[in-house]
C-alpha cells in the first residue's frame, strides 16, 4: 500500500511540474500563472487570471452539526449547497463547534448589514438569530441590550423576568396630557418592580379627602378633613376660585380674606 501511494504522489507531482503549474522551493507550492515566482509568506499560493478555485459542494444539516462531515475540523471551508430554516447557500467555514457563514460585503444590501446602512431590504431581511440562540448587543465590549430566545427583552440585564425589563432609570419625554376620568396610572410593585396599571380617578380619590362646607359671614377658619401633616397638600377653594391660607390650628386653616354669607368652600387635603 506504502509503494502504490509513493507511485501515485510522484507520477502527480511530475505532471504538474511538466505542465508548468507548480514549483517546489523550500516547502512551497504554486499553481498557476507564473508558477517559478513565489511570494515567500506563501506555502500554498495560487495564480490565475481568468479561473478560480472550486471548494467542496456539500450539503449542510445545521450550524451545529458536522454532518455531512465526520466533525468539525476548526478551518474547515466548504460550500454549502442545502437551504433550511437554519442555512442557507453560501461560504461556511468551521469554527470548532459549529459552521459559521462567510458573508460578503455588498454595498446594495444584498448579503450583510452595512455599517453605513442598507438598501433593498423587504419583510425577508431581518437583523438577528435564525436559531434558538439570543441576540445580544454591546457597546464597549459591555452587553446593554438581551434579546432572549422567546423575544424577551432586558436592558442593563440578560436574564429579563418579563416581555420588557429595565435595569436602571425609565425617562418618558413628549407624553400627551392625560384624562383623570378615563386613563389609567402606572404603578410599581415593590417587592418584584412589576408596572401595574390602576384607574386614575380612582387612585386620585383613593388618596385625598374632600369637604364641602356652606360660609357664613366674615367666616376665615376651617376645619381640615384629617390633620395636617403638610400644608402644601391641602388646596382651599371658595366658589371654585383657589385663595391662599394659613395654617391655624393642626386641624384648621384660615383663608386670607373673610367669606360671605352663602360662599362655597371646598377643601382638598391629600394623604
Amino acid at each position: 500500500m506504502k509503494r502504490k501511494f509513493s507511485h501515485i504522489a510522484f507520477s502527480l507531482l511530475a505532471l504538474l511540474i511538466a505542465n508548468g503549474y507548480s514549483t517546489i522551493s523550500n516547502a512551497q507550492v504554486k499553481i498557476g500563472n507564473n508558477p517559478t515566482l513565489l511570494n515567500p509568506s506563501a506555502i500554498l499560493e495560487v495564480e490565475s487570471t481568468n479561473k478560480g478555485i472550486l471548494l467542496p459542494r456539500v450539503a449542510l444539516v445545521a450550524p451545529s452539526n458536522p454532518a455531512p462531515l465526520a466533525g468539525f475540523v476548526s478551518g474547515m471551508f466548504i460550500y454549502n449547497t442545502a437551504t433550511t430554516d437554519s442555512i442557507t447557500p453560501g461560504l461556511y467555514y468551521a469554527e470548532g463547534t459549529k459552521w459559521l457563514r462567510v458573508n460578503a460585503a455588498d454595498t446594495s444590501g444584498g448579503s450583510g448589514w452595512q455599517l453605513t446602512g442598507n438598501t433593498g431590504t423587504s419583510a425577508t431581511n431581518f437583523l438577528g438569530t435564525a436559531d434558538m440562540a439570543p441576540l445580544s448587543i454591546k457597546t464597549n465590549s459591555t452587553e446593554r441590550l438581551h434579546i432572549t430566545a422567546n423575544g424577551w427583552i432586558g436592558i442593563g440585564t440578560n436574564t429579563p423576568a418579563a416581555a420588557l425589563q429595565i435595569k436602571g432609570q425609565l425617562v418618558i419625554d413628549s407624553l400627551n396630557p392625560g384624562n383623570t376620568a378615563t386613563d389609567s396610572l402606572l404603578v410599581v410593585n415593590p417587592a418584584d418592580g412589576r408596572v401595574k396599571a390602576v384607574s386614575a380617578l380612582g387612585f386620585v380619590s383613593g388618596v385625598r379627602k374632600k369637604l364641602d362646607i356652606v360660609a357664613t359671614a366674615g367666616q376665615t377658619i376651617f376645619t381640615t378633613p384629617v390633620t395636617i401633616t403638610d400644608a402644601n397638600k391641602i388646596s382651599l377653594y371658595r366658589n371654585g376660585v383657589l385663595i391662599s391660607f394659613t395654617v391655624n390650628s393642626p386641624t384648621s386653616i384660615e383663608a386670607e380674606i373673610a367669606c360671605a354669607a352663602g360662599d362655597e368652600i371646598r377643601i382638598i387635603q391629600l394623604l
